[in-house]
């Protein structure tokens, strides 16, 4: 998957506002319900952010109608609230864009990066390894919010650069996995444009890509911490726990990605800094499973046993156990383009599934 990571979404703690998604392959369906005005926000069927059952006016210009002081916005959301949809909207175009990078990684692991179409003679691989399609529904509303307040001085040009050629790709990728024919029939034809079609816009996509995520990655680590903070202060320790799980899985990648390691070279890994974190991760996990059997703690957390069910983390601990061990036993997998137990793949793809279900239970 790369060095970066899927981001999980940002609740409103202190509001009556849910924010719904989908995580790692975060496709986030989100809907903003704002209890106190009954007023709430969600994609329509055509994908488009709507208000209500009527699609939002997006014109230039504040209907303060119903709000004399003129604080919020055309949506109808006050500042605090439209932070929110922004932030959430762009972390899953951070997640989105992830998954797009993962196309390019895979697209490249059969094809040959020259500008004209050609197999790679050691391929492993058919054409269309592990390529997915992807929801393209998120860059509408990407183009919405960053020309909106509040502003974020760097992401939001970032991401107005960024779209055009990020579209062109995920449309690229969507046309090749939507393709139903025998690759072969006619020499090729449609993959030669759909190869041209990509080499047309990578660079200019990866040129603004990697410094869009890198932004985020230092945002979301700031409110990742704020956040964590309050849930503590408040003493929502389920919430906690299970947060500060895949902020450590993170700590963790982020120091195997410091030193440069990848499943091609897992067993040069130090394996000094690893242990402490691995140990924090354990302890985590096991106050995790305390809090979620105390029924005095699920019912301050409005959550359910079946809700917060500890054993899904057993794979997230088993994952990284299993790297640990790989790198001490010293021997290298014979295939580390595949996913398997042990391996950084595996990892980011149990990870991936504790921010889905992190944003099922706590921000839905």
């Amino acid at each position: 998957m790369g060095r970066y990571k899927i981001l999980s979404l940002v609740l409103a703690c202190a509001a009556a506002l849910v924010m719904s998604g989908c995580g790692m392959r975060v496709q986030t369906e989100y809907a903003v319900d704002r209890s106190e005005s009954g007023e709430s926000y969600s994609r329509g069927e055509d994908g488009g952010l709507q208000e209500g059952s009527d699609s939002i006016n997006t014109a230039e210009g504040n209907d303060t109608a119903g709000d004399p002081a003129g604080v919020l916005n055309q949506f109808g959301l006050d500042a605090e609230t439209m932070d929110l949809v922004k932030y959430n909207i762009y972390v899953e175009l951070n997640n989105t864009a992830v998954e797009a990078l993962n196309n390019i990684s895979n697209y490249f692991l059969v094809v040959d990066t020259a500008e004209a179409f050609q197999l790679r003679e050691d391929a492993q691989y058919s054409y269309c390894y592990r390529i997915i399609g992807l929801d393209t529904d998120i860059l509408e509303d990407a183009e919405l919010v960053c020309k909106m307040d509040p502003v974020y001085e760097t992401l939001d040009g970032l991401v107005e650069e960024m779209l055009p050629s990020m579209r062109e790709i995920m449309e690229t990728f969507n046309a090749i996995d939507d393709s139903e024919y025998t690759y072969e029939q006619n020499q090729y034809q449609q993959p030669k444009e759909n190869h041209a079609r990509l080499m047309a816009c990578l660079d200019e996509f990866t040129g603004y890509v990697y410094r869009f995520l890198d932004e985020m990655d230092l945002i979301a680590d700031e409110r990742n911490e704020e956040q964590e903070a309050k849930m503590r202060e408040e003493g929502r320790l389920i919430i906690y726990h299970f947060s500060h799980m895949l902020t450590v899985s993170a700590e963790i990648l982020d120091e195997i990605y410091a030193q440069g390691i990848d499943d091609y070279n897992l067993t040069e890994l130090d394996l000094t800094p690893i242990y402490p974190l691995f140990e924090e991760l354990e302890a985590t996990a096991a106050a995790y499973d305390v809090a979620v059997s105390d029924n005095n703690q699920l019912m301050l957390e409005s959550l359910s046993n079946r809700q917060v069910y500890a054993g899904s983390w057993k794979s997230l601990l088993d994952a990284f156990e299993g790297m640990i061990k790989q790198v001490e036993s010293g021997v290298p997998y014979e295939d580390p383009s595949r996913e398997y137990l042990g391996g950084l793949q595996h990892i980011y793809e149990v990870l991936s599934d504790r921010v889905d279900d992190y944003n099922g239970i706590f921000v839905e």
